[in-house]
Order: C-alpha cells, then sequence, then structure tokens
C-alpha cells in the first residue's frame, strides 16, 4: 500500500480507497467502530439466544459496513441458514471461508445449505472437506464426528 491518501470525492477515489488502502464502507458511511462494535454484540447476543431474524438487521448492517470481517459474514451467514435462506447463507459461508479456508466448521456449515438445497455431490464434497479440514486443531473433533455423520447419511442415500 501506498501513502497515498485517496480522494474521496471522485468515484474513483472511493474505489481506490477501498481496494487498495483498507478502507471500509463504514468510514464512508459515517459508521464508527463504536457502531459496529455495538451491532456486533448486539447480533451476537441474539444468535447465542437463538433469535436469527432479531440478529438479521445487526448481521447486514455489519457486513455492510465491515466487509473485511469474516466474522460479520459468518454471523449473517447463520442468520440465514436458520431463516431457511440456504443458498444465501451458503454465499456467505463461502465468502467467509475464503477468508479462512481452514476452518471446517465454515465450510460444514456451506455443506449443510448444499444439502438443504438438493445438491448432495456438492454438499459431500464439502462435508469431506470439513473432516479434512478438522484434523488442522485439535478443537475441531466434534466438528469432524458430525460432518463425518453427515457423509454417512448421504452415502447411505447413494449420494
Amino acid at each position: 500500500m501506498s501513502s497515498h491518501t485517496p480522494d474521496l470525492s471522485t468515484p474513483q477515489g472511493v474505489v481506490d480507497a477501498l481496494l487498495f488502502h483498507g478502507v471500509k464502507p463504514a468510514v464512508l458511511n459515517g459508521v464508527t467502530d463504536e457502531q459496529l462494535s455495538a451491532a456486533y454484540g448486539r447480533a451476537y447476543a441474539a444468535i447465542s439466544d437463538k433469535r436469527y431474524e432479531e440478529a438479521l438487521e445487526d448481521a447486514v448492517f455489519l457486513v455492510t459496513n465491515d466487509p473485511w470481517s469474516r466474522h460479520h459474514h459468518l454471523a449473517l451467514a447463520c442468520c440465514l441458514q436458520h431463516l431457511g435462506q440456504h443458498e444465501s447463507a451458503g454465499r456467505f459461508y463461502a465468502q467467509a471461508f475464503l477468508m479462512d479456508a481452514t476452518d471446517a466448521m465454515c465450510v460444514y456449515r456451506l455443506g449443510e445449505c448444499l444439502g438443504a438445497l438438493g445438491d448432495l455431490p456438492e454438499a459431500r464434497e464439502a462435508f469431506e472437506s470439513a473432516v479434512k479440514l478438522s484434523w488442522l486443531d485439535p478443537e475441531q473433533a466434534v466438528v469432524r464426528e458430525q460432518a463425518q455423520a453427515r457423509l454417512d447419511q448421504l452415502v447411505g442415500m447413494g449420494a
């Protein structure tokens, strides 16, 4: 990154700021870090209490204003998945997975979404990846067991 400060008064300057200077859209929208933290706290609490519809607005706000945080994508994907919007949830899980391609739980959740959409070959591939990735972190043993159970279920279905 250069030390050049982009001119935010022009469309090119805004693109330059977002892509090459790591400026969050929140800065352009006048959203403070405190507002982002508060929204994350509300979303996290609502998701923890299984109030996914309530968390959805904050999760959308977070992804819109700070798309560089994978935790925001995971929060939105979780809400969408639990609200039955599997295709959209899968897209946000995929985006979060691109930000950390070692996250076994993320690819497991993507597999759940793919399975719900009836894309069983892709779901199987996601569960296989979750099993493999789970070996990278001993704390992911539960994910490995869940993914293996889903794989066994798919095999039993002939998928």
